[in-house]
């Protein structure tokens, strides 16, 4: 027997992803999300899900059986009339009509056969895609208030706390001689790989780094600093891991972060130390 609160729960979770919830109840579901951590990370678990389905639904071409249906209802002149009807006069058809349809019908089918053709090289980029949930991610913990999961500017806090709920070991650095002091870490869901984000702050603004296995899908190919619906987002590797950053700052500044982050991380990877 289904338990009556958790039914709400998940409804209330759906209703929210799809965009049904009018304002008042959005209102009062961020508020949610900001005093409940479990409850946020089930959103932003949902959210990777959904984004996931999205990226790797496949495409089909229409059914051979689809295109034999219009092709013999073309051949036979139109649908068939009911047994029971008496037509009082014969309807006037052109002349031409049985020599039209046919290739009007042809026409039809290769346009919806080249509609589904176009759909299926729409495939999004898979390095474009992780960016765009990351984007998400980043913009949904701005307005719900809560952009980390632990808060702590010591790397020896966050560390262990990531530890144990990734799958990747976060390599933190210590940015604050830079003007970019560590604000906390929380967990972003990545293709279903639940991965470490870091989260540094410069002045009132923020940028999130989640770092990603080399082999991760959408991972290669990629560096550089694009923007995503407003946001800024730097893409890069080095010889241990991928890393997305998505920040509000502007490009220069998010450049100079990636610059002194790439410079720390590559020194302390020397000194053999996460």
């Amino acid at each position: 027997m289904s338990d009556p609160a958790s039914d709400s729960h998940s409804l209330r979770l759906h209703a929210a992803l799809d965009g049904e919830l009018d304002a008042a109840n959005a209102l009062a579901f961020d508020r949610d999300l900001a005093a409940d951590s479990e409850l946020a990370a089930e959103y932003r678990r949902l959210e990777a899900v959904r984004a996931a389905v999205r990226r790797h639904a496949p495409r089909e071409a229409a059914p051979k059986a689809l295109i034999d249906s219009v092709l013999a209802l073309a051949d036979a002149g139109g649908p068939a009339e009911p047994a029971n009807v008496v037509e009082l006069a014969p309807k006037a058809r052109p002349s031409h009509w049985r020599q039209a349809l046919p290739l009007a019908a042809s026409f039809a089918v290769l346009g919806f056969a080249a509609g589904v053709a176009l759909m299926s090289l729409r495939v999004p980029d898979p390095s474009h895609a992780v960016a765009e949930n990351l984007v998400s991610d980043f913009a949904r913990a701005a307005v719900v208030g809560q952009p980390f999961d632990v808060a702590s500017s010591d790397r020896h806090t966050v560390k262990p706390w990531l530890a144990g709920r990734t799958t990747v070991s976060a390599g933190i650095v210590d940015l604050a001689p830079q003007g970019f002091p560590l604000a906390g870490g929380r967990v972003a869901v990545v293709d279903r790989v639940p991965s470490p984000t870091l989260v540094y702050r410069h002045n009132e603004h923020l940028v999130a780094v989640t770092e990603l296995p080399l082999d991760a899908r959408g991972t290669r190919g990629a560096d550089g600093i694009t923007t995503i619906d407003g946001y800024h987002v730097a893409r890069w590797t080095d010889a241990n891991l991928a890393y997305v950053a998505v920040s509000d700052m502007d490009e220069k500044t998010l450049a100079e972060f990636v610059a002194v982050f790439r410079a720390a991380r590559a020194a302390q990877s020397e000194g053999g130390r996460g």
